[in-house]
């Protein structure tokens, strides 16, 4: 071997090692970074809804009430649309059709989950997960987490990201995958954050798709309702619609019980 091949040699053996240092400290500072990162990609790549996130509507002008009073489960609520609908109950929500066609869903309030409360009576290993989670931005309620969970994106991940941001991401998407949609988010994902309500409308109406609502007051309690249409009907759902009946959700006074 000549000097000249001992040198090449050296060389690149000494840029190899270099290498594998620089590759060795890349791994310890941003192995979860990178790792959080890759598993996004991995995961859009079979739920593509992952990458969205709901858009935030505006507050609406204060409802008036146009239509009658719907009461089921000891809540009631102002339909914005007139003439007497035929309740239809199921084991776990009552559709109201209207004689024009719309139809509102109501489920069950004392049916969904408390998921909050189910995460802090959890084991000890999960719920101090939960708290690791958000240490910097604790949570006071469900609205807060699911907006969280949904407001949580894979793009939002980056080998160079801050290790406690990556473990935080990292969770959020885990748990966006299993809280999943109640629509597909194709059709539209908006977020509200009004005075005395708030929560996520899966579907925009203008499509003339189903609407569903997940909504949740400053009293705890979470409601979830459907529009739709009767088929062949030609009537239509508006987001002024929607908004009314999300003002004027409220527990139905004892003496009317």
């Amino acid at each position: 071997m000549t000097d000249d091949d001992e040198k090449s040699s050296s060389t690149t053996a000494i840029g190899l090692a270099v290498l594998a240092i620089v590759v060795a400290l890349f791994t310890v500072k941003f192995g979860l970074q990178t790792l959080t990162w890759v598993e996004g990609k991995m995961w859009t790549s079979q739920s593509p809804w992952l990458n969205f996130v709901p858009q935030p509507l505006p507050a609406p002008t204060p409802a008036t009430s146009s239509g009658p009073q719907l009461k089921a489960y000891d809540f009631e609520v102002n339909a914005p649309w007139p003439g007497e609908p035929k309740p239809v109950p199921t084991e776990t929500y009552v559709a109201f059709h209207y004689p024009s066609g719309q139809i509102l869903a109501f489920f069950d309030p004392g049916a969904q989950l408390d998921t909050l409360r189910s995460i802090q009576n959890s084991n000890p290993t999960e719920f101090q997960r939960f708290t690791n989670v958000f240490v910097d931005k604790p949570i006071n309620s469900n609205f807060d987490l699911y907006r969280e969970v949904y407001g949580a994106s894979p793009a939002q991940a980056s080998p160079l990201m801050d290790a406690r941001d990556a473990s935080r991401l990292n969770v959020l998407l885990l748990w966006k995958l299993a809280f999943g949609l109640d629509l597909p988010a194709s059709t539209g994902f908006y977020s509200y954050d009004w005075n005395n309500i708030h929560g996520f409308q899966f579907g925009n109406p203008a499509k003339g798709v189903p609407v569903a609502l997940r909504a949740f007051d400053d009293r705890s309690h979470q409601f979830r309702f459907v529009l739709a249409t009767a088929p062949g009907s030609n009537v239509k759902i508006t987001q002024d619609d929607i908004d009314k009946i999300l003002q004027t959700i409220q527990p139905v006074p004892f003496v009317d019980r």
